[in-house]
């Protein structure tokens, strides 16, 4: 299983690592409406500072990896993940959009989380255990192998689930478990997600919403812009 994951994480390192500040640039106008009609623009739903807004079903995507983020703009324009919000959007977008679109997002650091919301400290408890051991007599993995201690993520494959709004993650949970989300390259989730309850996918959803993890943790900086070296004085040879 380890393995499995560690070549997953290998797959988008050097596509991670691409983004710049004028691809970034790129992304902040096409985020804040200055490419798209306004019905189309990413801040309509996750915010200009990528915050997401639980109302319309959009998830927190700031500080996400940007590999991650590039993944499911691609996955939602060629529909091996459903939505009849994203698609449209995703396929209006060239492949350098979604690009650049997903390194604006992953550049965002210290956006403010909303309050952790309230819930019955036993339910959040156990959504705690099952992140750090899972439940093993069910062959429910620990969240934590994949999303880190904390659900901090683990770039540039898994994203972040710390600070991520309850009702978001527990909707994507139950599609997993309802096989209406099939696009996890190694099919870990609906493994998972088939084998949780009501209550526990409300005790995880719940116990992230909570977590705030240490900005440094999540997702991985945008490269600063190559600085190229000063020319040679005349007569140097």
């Amino acid at each position: 299983m380890r393995l499995l994951i560690l070549a997953a994480l290998a797959v988008g390192v050097h596509a991670a690592a691409l983004a710049g500040p004028r691809e970034v640039a790129l992304g902040e106008r096409l985020a804040q409406g200055g490419l798209l009609p306004p019905e189309q623009t990413c801040s309509r739903c996750h915010g200009a500072q990528g915050r997401g807004k639980p109302e319309e079903g959009a998830p927190r995507i700031a500080a996400q990896p940007r590999f991650y983020l590039e993944k499911q703009l691609r996955d939602f324009a060629e529909g091996t993940r459903q939505s009849d919000k994203m698609a449209p959007i995703a396929r209006a977008l060239s492949p350098t959009q979604r690009a650049a679109a997903a390194a604006y997002y992953a550049s965002l650091y210290a956006v403010p989380y909303p309050p952790a919301p309230e819930a019955d400290p036993l339910l959040i408890q156990a959504g705690g255990v099952l992140s750090a051991i899972g439940a093993p007599e069910r062959e429910i993995r620990a969240c934590e192998i994949c999303h880190a201690d904390a659900g901090v993520g683990i770039a540039p494959s898994f994203p972040y689930l710390a600070g991520q709004w309850a009702d978001y993650t527990a909707r994507q949970l139950r599609a997993w478990r309802e096989e209406r989300r099939q696009n996890d390259p190694l099919g870990v989730m609906a493994a998972i997600a088939e084998r949780l309850e009501e209550r526990e996918i409300d005790a995880l959803a719940l116990y992230f919403a909570r977590l705030r993890p240490p900005i440094a943790e999540v997702s991985s900086p945008v490269p600063e812009e190559p600085i190229p070296p000063p020319p040679e004085p005349a007569g140097s040879d």
